[in-house]
């Protein structure tokens, strides 16, 4: 092959896989971005009444969300969501006295929103909330 011939070809190879690259990217950014915009609805309807805006929480009523891990886990939180936390819980030495009641009208996109919207804007996530670790979390929380 000559040397011009396989020079075309690397070019071609190159901007192929760049702008396959490129789009991959994109697509995941624009994901996280159509989920982050979807989730602050939802957070705004079904959780700033307790949790606040800012998610600051409510005194010793409901705890803050706007900590570096909202909670430990992914899975945990897509649980808690859905089927609500019946005792009293104690985050950082502090003990907040509501139960958080369920909601099981949310669906697996629903909950995979509001966490991609609370995982990026106050934790340290930066990807979107796939809803398969929605799946994954309510399938171990029924066992």
């Amino acid at each position: 092959m000559s040397y011009k011939i396989m020079f075309r070809l690397s070019v071609m190879l190159t901007v192929g896989l760049t702008g396959f690259f490129t789009s991959c990217t994109d697509s995941e950014k624009v994901k996280r971005e159509q989920y982050y915009a979807e989730g602050y609805q939802l957070y705004t309807s079904y959780c700033s009444n307790c949790h606040s805006t800012d998610g600051k929480g409510l005194g010793d009523l409901y705890p803050p969300l706007n900590r570096k891990d909202p909670l430990p886990s992914k899975e945990l939180f897509a649980c808690i969501v859905k089927n609500g936390i019946s005792e009293k819980l104690v985050i950082d030495g502090k003990t907040y006295e509501r139960t958080m009641p369920g909601n099981p009208g949310l669906t697996d996109l629903d909950i995979a929103e509001i966490a991609t919207y609370i995982y990026n804007k106050w934790g340290t996530d930066t990807t979107y909330t796939n809803i398969y670790d929605v799946k994954i979390g309510l399938e171990k929380c029924k066992q």
